[in-house]
């Protein structure tokens, strides 16, 4: 590894990371508009979703609680409990939708879910924080979301 980089993903060039993460991420949301028409589609979604993930923990040197790893693995859980337990798949519709925001605006709704969760976020849990993540507009790389205002008087 380079010297001053923590993991392999630090030691891939910017251009690239971002080509990869589109790249897969539109195979995926491929996987999920062919599973609107034939629901088994929605099993390769979930195999290609499970190598992603892996790829994240392997790139991170399997810190699961790294980001970008996190938010590969919950993505992996929604669309498996979305293509396996009956009556869930309402979560490859979501999944649908929410991905195209991310592929096509930069807005990524799980991002802003997962931030939410105490070890992700450094302030407390509030009605603010809760509106602050979901109306920020989009941002490259990790989720943060725009800080607070300060109060008028």
């Amino acid at each position: 590894m380079a010297p001053g980089s923590d993991t392999y993903w630090e030691q891939i060039p910017t251009r690239t990371q971002d080509r990869l993460i589109w790249g897969i991420w539109f195979v995926i949301w491929l996987g999920l508009l062919a599973g609107l028409v034939d629901r088994v589609y929605y099993e390769y979604v979930v195999a290609i979703s499970a190598a992603h993930a892996l790829l994240f923990l392997v790139l991170f040197k399997f810190r699961a609680l790294a980001y970008p790893a996190q938010l590969r693995i919950a993505y992996f859980l929604w669309v498996a409990v979305g293509t396996f337990v009956p009556y869930m798949v309402i979560l490859m519709y979501i999944t649908t939708l929410g991905l195209a925001a991310n592929l096509f605006f930069g807005y990524c709704p799980l991002s802003r879910m997962m931030y939410l969760l105490p070890w992700n976020r450094d302030e407390p849990f509030t009605g603010d924080l809760i509106m602050r993540a979901f109306l920020s507009p989009p941002v490259k790389g990790q989720f943060k979301p725009a800080p607070r205002r300060a109060a008028v008087r």
